[in-house]
């Protein structure tokens, strides 16, 4: 259950949510669209989606993970993931190659998207240089889509102007223990299961012990059956996935 084969891919209501907004954010508004999370929701999954869905639509996506903390250096993986010649090393010099690369673009019919994710890796300067590439003194602006850990709202709206460009904002919550059961049912079918490995309250006891995180959830169900296998068990039972997780637990901290 811990392959990212696309085979798994559940399509959560979460994510549907979430893809709906960044869309009609980069579509029809423009400016920031910010989306958050916590470790392990599936936000480079919905960034994936995303990248799929806009190929051959006339938006040239220029995504940049894990980026470098500072203006200039995120610049230099912006013109760099666009092949794009920039005169200098400066985050001016890179961001007026950019903003020559954007205006070249429209005049071909194609428009830049620019998608960080793990943004709140980014530093104070290089927010506001993504801010301006919304909408630079001249030329076209490129819609920008923020995607990181809870506390890239908090850098946000601690800058006024940046803030003021968020178009369009999503938080990506765990799964509903109805969700749980129902991502875990596909998984398993997916992987050849006819029948149900997991009990009802073996679904309910993952939902309580991940809070619906989906990479928790695979984990999770993954040592369950290791252990359920060892067992004997049939059904995967609610008192085994208590078990790992109490396991999980005291290795955290190192008991």
């Amino acid at each position: 259950m811990l392959d990212a084969d696309p085979r798994f891919v559940f399509e959560r209501e979460d994510h549907r949510e979430g893809l709906a907004r960044i869309l009609f954010g980069v579509t029809q508004i423009g400016g920031i669209v910010l989306v958050t999370g916590e470790i392990g929701c599936g936000k480079t999954m919905l960034t994936s989606t995303l990248v799929r869905l806009l190929d051959g639509s006339g938006l040239r996506v220029a995504r940049v993970s894990n980026p470098p903390r500072t203006g200039a250096a995120l610049l230099g993986e912006i013109v760099d993931a666009l092949d794009v010649a920039a005169p200098g090393r400066t985050a001016a010099s890179r961001a007026a190659a950019l903003r020559i690369a954007m205006t070249e673009g429209r005049a071909r019919g194609e428009r830049l998207v620019l998608v960080v994710d793990e943004a709140q890796r980014l530093d104070r300067r290089a927010l506001d240089e993504l801010r301006m590439m919304t909408n630079p003194d001249d030329g076209p602006g490129a819609p920008v889509v923020l995607l990181g850990q809870p506390e890239l709202a908090d850098r946000v709206g601690a800058l006024a102007q940046v803030d003021q460009r968020v178009a369009a904002r999503y938080h990506m919550a765990g799964m509903g223990p109805d969700e749980v059961d129902a991502y875990i049912g596909h998984r398993t079918r997916i992987a050849g299961a006819d029948q149900p490995i997991f009990s009802e309250r073996a679904s309910v006891a993952v939902h309580e012990v991940t809070g619906g995180v989906p990479r928790l959830v695979n984990l999770t169900c993954a040592n369950a059956l290791f252990v359920a296998a060892g067992r004997g068990e049939r059904l995967v039972s609610a008192d085994t996935v208590h078990d790992v997780a109490e396991d999980r637990a005291r290795a955290a901290g190192g008991g």
